[in-house]
């Protein structure tokens, strides 16, 4: 049986969820307007959810933040609006290999933000054949081709041909809900804003692959909007100030800093990693990282188990490489705490917990070993991304 994933504004009531044959679960987003609240998992009963169940998940945390956002639309209608800021220019940038069905998906989420401040670009990563371009005629977007494969590569040729202020990056196999742009993209105008990041949620949950994905390393970060600098956060965690598959970063400065490293993340040896990588930068230069949950996105999670396997085997690598690269560039004594903590409450639970009396094999145990598989192959992982970057040596430069 597969779990439904249901978006679901309360703010209109709550009603039983029919029509649910073939699940045996649901997940429900459930929001204010566009205020997410929280999530929740509930049985389905009869091809249903009934309206007492959702009932019942409005309570505690998620009930406090419905009443808040009731009441601050209150007293905002008895104040009168306040006067809305122009949006800054923007260009949404798309990077995608040999994807067309996913890039159509996303691109059909995105052509309503074109207008005079908002452009979208599509950056065709070392293309195969046509069919990412016939996407892009279909849509009527701009393409630029980068025939250096990987994903920083793409994102650093987005960064050079974007015109907006701001560039607001989604992965090619996510969707973007109507207001995500709106709130992507607010924080900038706080000048000491370097990036922002949305809240991701998984837009399908039909087989073991996908719902494994989601309980073992969910892109989830909470539904409350966080600012991350370095009186609050130290540089090395951050990888908790979002996912990069929905995220923006001020052009200038990421062009500046360059931050989008291009013998990292995917397509190169280190697998992934450079999103962290971009925000601990950021962090440690005295900017502020923006977490802003009303910029809601849904992703595609992987299929098939062979291809979750080799997800997290690259996110095993990239992890590591991105402590490593802390540790011996930048003297973060502070990334051996990080890398022994993920391996003490995340790995190591996992692996031994069949072992304790009571305790079963959980089907988590063979992710977390590709995980594993993909920390011990991070030490040389990091000295041939180091070698690649000698070689780069000119270009970057040049870049920086």
């Amino acid at each position: 049986m597969a779990t439904k994933v249901i978006d679901l504004d309360v703010s209109q009531g709550c009603r039983p969820l029919t029509g649910l044959e073939g699940y045996d679960r649901a997940l429900c987003l459930l929001r204010w307007q566009d205020t997410p609240l929280g999530r929740v998992f509930l049985p389905v009963r009869e091809n249903q959810v009934g309206a007492a169940a959702l009932l019942q998940a409005l309570e505690g945390p998620m009930l406090y933040a419905a009443w808040r956002c009731l009441l601050d639309s209150r007293v905002g209608a008895a104040l009168g609006d306040t006067p809305a800021r122009s949006p800054l220019s923007t260009t949404v940038v798309v990077c995608t290999r040999n994807r067309p069905d996913d890039l159509r998906r996303c691109l059909a989420s995105l052509v309503g933000f074109a207008d005079a401040t908002t452009d979208v670009l599509v950056i065709d990563n070392d293309p195969p054949d046509d069919g990412t371009a016939e996407v892009c005629r279909a849509f009527g977007v701009r393409r630029v081709v980068e025939p250096r494969r990987g994903l920083n590569w793409a994102r650093s040729r987005g960064l050079s041909t974007a015109s907006g202020e701001v560039v607001a990056c989604i992965d090619d196999d996510a969707v973007a809900s109507p207001q995500w742009l709106e709130h992507l993209r607010a924080p900038f105008h706080d000048p000491i804003v370097g990036a922002a990041t949305g809240l991701v949620m998984p837009l399908e949950l039909e087989n073991t692959a996908q719902e494994q994905f989601e309980a073992h390393c969910t892109f989830v970060r909470g539904f409350r909007y966080r600012r991350f600098h370095a009186a609050n956060t130290q540089p090395i965690a951050a990888g908790r100030a979002g996912a990069g598959a929905c995220k923006a970063v001020r052009r200038r400065l990421a062009d500046a800093q360059g931050l989008f490293r291009v013998e990292m993340d995917c397509g190169t040896v280190t697998e992934s990693g450079g999103d962290t990588y971009a925000f601990y930068r950021l962090i440690a230069l005295g900017y502020t990282v923006v977490y802003e949950p009303r910029a809601l996105a849904w992703h595609r999670h992987r299929r098939d188990d062979n291809a979750l396997r080799r997800v997290l085997y690259g996110y095993g690598v990239g992890t590591y490489v991105y402590l490593l690269r802390c540790l011996l560039r930048h003297r973060e004594i502070v990334a051996v705490r990080e890398g022994l903590s993920w391996l003490r409450h995340h790995h190591l639970p996992e692996l031994f917990a069949p072992l304790l009396p009571g305790r079963r094999r959980t089907q988590a145990v063979h992710l977390t070993l590709e995980e594993c598989r993909g920390v011990l192959r991070a030490p040389l992982a990091y000295l041939l991304s180091r070698r690649r970057e000698e070689q780069l040596r000119p270009l970057i430069d040049a870049a920086e």
